[in-house]
């Protein structure tokens, strides 16, 4: 960046124009910028890209299964439950999140799907039918509301003050 100085003449009591120095206007940038547009569009892009191929690992690693049984057993955990918890035993994130529900007073079924004969089965359609393979998956009302703190999660919801209502018309409290 190159400082322009611009020299300006000032009237003074006794004739002399004292000199002063003073900084030119810097040029207006526009208010949004369409290459600014662009990187946000390729990023989304790319982000939907990555998570399709997380999606497609959490396929190939379940291996053989029956698609629609498990669709099924999804459906019906979800519509006999308030709030599920598709998670991982080991998963901090997961642990994070049943902590949330946990001092809300919650009641809520947790699948620790691996620990589950059919967990990856369960993991590979639930990435299918949300679009993100990770865990925990929560389901409250029958509503996707993603996982810790993603999606917008249930860390994001407690912080806003709206997981609790969101809990009570469930029926989970």
């Amino acid at each position: 960046m190159q400082l322009q100085i611009t020299r300006v003449a000032g009237g003074s009591a006794a004739g002399v124009a004292p000199r002063t120095l003073q900084r030119a206007a810097r040029p207006q940038r526009p208010a949004a910028a369409p290459s600014r547009q662009r990187a946000v569009a390729v990023k989304a892009g790319l982000l939907d890209f990555f998570n399709q191929g997380k999606v497609q690992a959490a396929v190939a690693a379940a291996g053989q299964y029956d698609e629609a049984a498990t669709k099924a057993a999804i459906e019906k955990y979800i519509a006999d439950n308030p709030v599920v918890v598709f998670s991982w035993s080991g998963c901090p994130f997961c642990k994070r999140a049943k902590a949330v529900l946990d001092a809300t007073g919650a009641k809520y079924t947790a699948l620790e799907l691996d620990q589950m004969a059919d967990g990856k089965a369960l993991r590979a359609e639930l990435a299918k039918k949300t679009g993100r393979s990770s865990v925990p998956n929560i389901w409250i009302a029958g509503q996707n509301v993603g996982g810790c703190n993603d999606g917008p999660g249930v860390a994001t919801l407690q912080d806003k003050g709206e997981l609790v209502p969101m809990l009570k018309a469930a029926g989970a409290l």
